[in-house]
């Protein structure tokens, strides 16, 4: 019975392993991108053909199996796992509240590291601790600007090249409306996430 069982429970979990690579590649796609750059797309189409052919396979195995739940719940899967990614790709905004509810402990940590006054030390910041690299693009935390007198911390997303970016910032009370230095474009806080964090963008066009 237990055998059987197992058995009937390998599709799903199969599935449910799957949907979270693709949802957690696709919230660091940022961080793929500014490593990447142009290997980034080949390499994203190419993951998702392949996430595409292994659910197929647990749909495919589950279908085998003469209970109907391992189906149901594999193809429920299948749909998150997909559809998820477009989702999270075409909502930017979705994605990053989503990255960072997953992450608070991290970012609440990075907020935390010490920096240098605004304009001094390197441009795109100081490292931080190797295991908080993965909430950084390029595993550093920038001073952007200041705010209400006090500096406004900022880990990038996405590292444009030559110049540019999207992410995170800390603020210290109501953040002022910006525009703040994203590494050569202006941006400014859109979306207020927790804990003085807020999603950066770039400036609207006035």
């Amino acid at each position: 019975m237990f055998v059987k069982t197992l058995r009937s429970a390998t599709p799903p979990l199969a599935a449910a392993l799957l949907t979270v690579v693709t949802l957690g590649y696709t919230l660091h796609r940022g961080w793929i991108l500014t490593q990447l750059w142009l290997l980034a797309l080949p390499l994203s189409a190419l993951a998702f053909l392949i996430s595409i052919a292994l659910f197929t396979l647990a749909l495919w195995r589950a279908r085998r199996d003469a209970r109907r739940w391992p189906l149901a719940v594999t193809a429920v899967l299948a749909v998150i796992g997909l559809c998820g990614p477009v989702f999270l790709i075409l909502e930017p905004e979705a994605a990053a509240w989503t990255r960072f509810q997953l992450e608070r402990p991290a970012f609440a940590a990075a907020a935390t590291v010490e920096v240098p006054e605004p304009g001094a030390g390197d441009y795109y910041g100081v490292a931080l601790p190797r295991h908080l690299c993965f909430v950084s693009a390029n595993c550093k935390v920038a001073v952007i600007g200041t705010s209400g007198g006090q500096p406004v911390r900022f880990v990038p997303d996405y590292v444009g090249i030559p110049d540019g970016a999207v992410g995170y910032g800390h603020f210290t009370g109501t953040p002022g409306a910006g525009p703040y230095d994203g590494f050569g474009d202006p941006i400014c806080p859109t979306t207020e996430l927790a804990g003085g964090w807020w999603w950066l963008t770039p400036c609207p066009e006035a």
